[in-house]
């Protein structure tokens, strides 16, 4: 466990949708939609802008997060973020879903790539 585990919900499940959306479950039944069509830049994110590249993400327990095979992954908070405020279509907030899936990997020795700039994540609902 580590000092994510405080203050971000676990990631559960990650889910292509269509392009750079991929949809995000978290244990405390946050439900959203990371778009990333946008942030596709840089050294670690240009080559996701290739399609079957991008949807190889994996979900990765361990951090807590998604990442692909080049290196490339999110921070916690800024999957968390995106997900409360981007709901997915015909769920709510608070669903309840609890099922994980995908591989437990670490990645690699991948830095953290992207992060929310000096912003807080926001607080769990209880």
């Amino acid at each position: 466990m580590g000092w994510f585990d405080q203050v971000t919900p676990r990631l559960v499940s990650a889910t292509w949708i269509e392009e750079y959306r991929i949809r995000l479950e978290f244990d405390d039944g946050c439900v959203g939609v990371l778009d990333m069509g946008n942030h596709l830049s840089g050294e670690v994110f240009r080559p996701l802008r290739d399609q079957s590249l991008f949807r190889s993400f994996r979900l990765d327990r361990e951090w807590n997060t998604i990442a692909w095979p080049t290196g490339a992954d999110l921070a916690p908070e800024y999957l968390y973020e995106q997900a409360s405020n981007n709901p997915a279509r015909g769920t709510a907030k608070r669903a309840g879903q609890e099922t994980a899936k995908g591989p437990s990997e670490r990645a690699g020795d991948a830095t953290l790539a992207a992060a929310v700039g000096g912003s807080a994540p926001p607080e769990p609902e209880r």
